[in-house]
């Protein structure tokens, strides 16, 4: 049995005091400039604020991205359609209007890429191997599209996926054997992936 740990939502924790930091900086010199305060000695405050703000930043930021990781391994575990699902909020994100069209269209920027007229350069796509699947990626790019259709959070990660991860079927690789790699069949899991279960 699983056991939910509680987390919070990203959005749940303190605001970036980035903003208020900088700002904070900038009143403090312009009252040690006031002051009569000149050189170094002025900008110690301000910097060191300043710099708080940078530190506090960069660790919220840390904060949202554990909490982002530790969502998508539940997700991708199969917690997706829990009645008491901690984690609604990334599910939410996952499958949101913006997420699902910026997909798309990173999925079907790839079909013109595919072309044979298209010269060789420093694309890392297998292109010669994904040429016949241009269709499966065109069928991908528009179920993600097609928003009246309800997607899955674990559907979008397997999306993410095919586009990120360098042993994706999308990418040339060392001792890539097309005949021991089914890439229309890969393709075609990431597309089932997406449909919800109920």
């Amino acid at each position: 049995m699983h056991h939910a740990v509680r987390h919070e939502r990203p959005e749940s924790l303190p605001s970036t005091p980035l903003a208020a930091c900088v700002a904070g900086s900038a009143a403090l010199l312009g009252l040690e400039a006031l002051s009569g305060l000149r050189g170094a000695t002025m900008l110690v405050t301000p910097i060191s604020l300043a710099l708080l703000g940078v530190f506090l930043a960069v660790n919220r930021w840390d904060d949202r991205r554990r909490l982002r990781a530790s969502a998508d391994k539940w997700i991708a575990r199969g917690y997706e359609n829990s009645k008491a699902s901690r984690y609604t909020w990334r599910i939410d994100e996952l499958t949101s209007a913006r997420e699902r069209r910026q997909l798309g269209r990173s999925v079907r920027g790839i079909v013109p890429d595919l072309a044979i007229s298209r010269l060789p350069g420093a694309s890392p796509l297998n292109r010669a191997a994904l040429r016949p699947y241009r269709a499966e990626l065109v069928a991908l790019a528009d179920r993600l599209d097609d928003l009246e259709r309800p997607v899955s959070a674990a559907g979008i990660l397997a999306v993410w996926g095919l586009l990120t991860e360098p042993g994706s079927v999308l990418y040339t690789q060392p001792y890539f054997d097309e005949r021991r790699r089914d890439i229309g069949a890969e393709l075609r899991a990431v597309l089932d992936a997406l449909e919800v279960c109920h």
